[in-house]
């Protein structure tokens, strides 16, 4: 219902409708009176409200007592309030917007004779606890990377009733905040270990003593690949100067600045959102370039960090590098750094293969492949080869993600076949020195995709003959001893060879006996039987000039 009067010492108040969603307009009044002599504990089992709908809690028998707290959204969970008599007055306000599951409200009362424990916060905990008579103190603090929103000092005020003088604290993970001249602490993504909102912006500036560098070291990572997205600068932002990009689920390598000023930024689209992150910052004085770490899916050469120093790096096979594989360490009055940066080894989405051999392996390999990606392969061997296709993994999501192989240089050639799921294909083989494959993923579930070796193989049999124009092939098999036979439809008179046979070539490789044959349209000709046809020379092209032909046709006598 909406609204309720609750006069036994401990009961359940609800939302209307609930535990379906309340409704618009509406205004619920709710009062709590227990035993006299007592007051009234009251928290949240469940408390979702829509934007612009609130829950005021007064603090007496009526709206003009003290108000305890109106509250919106998700903000009384986690909280429990204390009345300073034996009665409640709360007031529910719904506008005409949205609405939501509303609320399920536990209240139990206690002896007003002393304060009751008030409990600690989630994500936090208390400093100090003198107890809970009157006169005495708690205070609280929060965890690293929380921030306390309320009265970080809660007293057990006096007289005849017992309470404390504020309600219980939050801790809260924000959006954004500034560190100045701390050499340690945490930065944790909104809402932190729960799913962060939608739509957001946040910034935070690290700004360390002068002469030292930050450290960024990540304790944990999980946002939406491609969509949600972290950056960090080497200073303001204003200073374009990127450190890293990072978003999806892999727990980054740790980052350094060259300078004495951090910042991060956080972005959110309207999707998904996952648990995002935690981030351990430190300060320290720089003294020689930081170690620039080995690329995952890669190798490094050259240990030295002092400023002259080079380093080498070279991505495995299948891997690309993404930015210079030389680095040097540079020294500019007190700051050290590597010029350009480390690179890192990525599998990319695509590409032209030319060698002998190599592997293809999926976006991000071997993570979870990003939503939305159209990737092309195209793989050219030697005209005197084949291509040989070994599939080592492979797992995609069934019915919506799919590998397409082609025979050919394109994805207009004949398709060898589509794959998808968990199970492993068998070998593949071209039928000439060309092989095109299209990977396409959609914008939901990833699978960790798929790693592919390819070899180019001595050919074993001729090469695909081709058609004629204005004529019909009959065979399909391209290996030694076998033959296609060429017609020509009607009209039309084949030049050449009608059988082609593939056989061994002096030069040691599969190649036709003959050459392909043609279909041409005569200049004149001798026709018989009960029907037929007639074709000008060269048709379906013009005929040139000059010709002068003949054409004879005789059909059964009894027509």
């Amino acid at each position: 219902e909406c609204g309720a009067s609750a006069t036994n010492n401990e009961g359940i108040l609800l939302s209307p409708n609930y535990p379906l969603n309340y409704e618009n307009n509406h205004e619920c009044i709710y009062s709590i009176q227990v035993q006299a002599g007592k007051g009234i504990n009251i928290s949240a089992r469940t408390f979702h409200l829509a934007q612009g709908d609130v829950l005021k809690i007064y603090d007496g028998k009526d709206n003009t007592a003290h108000l305890l707290g109106a509250f919106t959204a998700a903000s009384l969970r986690g909280l429990t309030l204390s009345s300073t008599s034996n009665h409640l007055w709360l007031e529910f306000n719904s506008d005409t917007e949205g609405t939501d599951e509303g609320f399920q409200l536990v209240y139990t009362s206690f002896e007003l004779s002393h304060c009751e424990d008030p409990g600690v916060p989630q994500f936090g905990y208390k400093i100090s606890d003198q107890g809970h008579f009157a006169g005495s103190t708690i205070i609280y603090g929060c965890n690293p990377g929380y921030t306390l929103h309320g009265s970080s000092l809660l007293k057990c005020m006096t007289g005849e009733r017992r309470a404390w003088d504020y309600p219980l604290p939050s801790c809260i993970a924000e959006c954004g905040g500034r560190f100045k001249g701390e050499s340690s602490g945490r930065i944790l993504s909104p809402g932190y270990p729960f799913p962060y909102d939608n739509n957001l912006r946040c910034m935070w500036m690290i700004e360390v003593d002068p002469g030292n560098i930050v450290s960024l070291q990540f304790l944990a990572f999980d946002t939406e690949a491609s969509h949600d997205i972290l950056r960090v600068w080497d200073g303001p932002p204003e200073n374009e100067m990127l450190l890293k990009e990072i978003s999806g689920s892999l727990i980054p390598e740790g980052i350094h600045s060259t300078l004495n000023v951090v910042t991060i930024q956080f972005d959110t689209d309207f999707y998904i959102s996952k648990s995002g992150f935690a981030i351990q910052f430190s300060s320290s004085v720089a003294t020689a370039c930081r170690d620039p770490g080995v690329p995952m899916n890669g190798t490094r050469n050259g240990d030295g960090r002092e400023p002259g120093d080079t380093v080498i790096f070279q991505c495995d096979p299948g891997y690309e590098l993404q930015g210079d594989e030389r680095i040097t360490c540079i020294q500019v009055e007190n700051r050290y750094f590597w010029q350009p940066s480390p690179p890192v080894c990525i599998a990319p989405c695509g590409g032209n293969l030319t060698g002998s051999s190599g592997f293809i392996l999926s976006p991000n390999f071997p993570h979870p492949y990003p939503h939305s990606r159209d990737c092309d392969w195209s793989i050219t061997v030697n005209n005197d080869y084949v291509i040989s296709l070994a599939f080592i993994s492979f797992s995609i999501e069934p019915n919506y993600d799919f590998l397409y192989i082609y025979d050919g240089p394109d994805g207009n050639s004949p398709l060898i076949g589509s794959f998808q799921d968990s199970k492993l294909p068998e070998r593949i083989e071209s039928s000439s020195n060309n092989m095109h494959l299209a990977f396409r993923s959609d914008g939901s579930v990833s699978f960790t995709g798929f790693h592919l070796e390819y070899k180019a193989k001595l050919r074993e049999s001729c090469f695909d003959p081709g058609n004629v124009m204005n004529g019909t092939r009959l065979g399909m098999d391209y290996k030694l001893g076998s033959t296609v036979t060429y017609y020509c439809d009607a009209g039309y008179v084949l030049q050449g060879y009608s059988t082609l046979t593939c056989i061994m070539g002096d030069d040691g490789r599969p190649g036709w006996n003959r050459a392909l044959p043609s279909c041409h349209a005569p200049c004149g000709s001798r026709s018989t039987g009960s029907e037929g046809t007639v074709l000008s020379p060269n048709y379906p092209k013009n005929y040139s000039v000059g010709h002068n032909c003949v054409y004879s046709i005789a059909v059964p006598k009894e027509f």
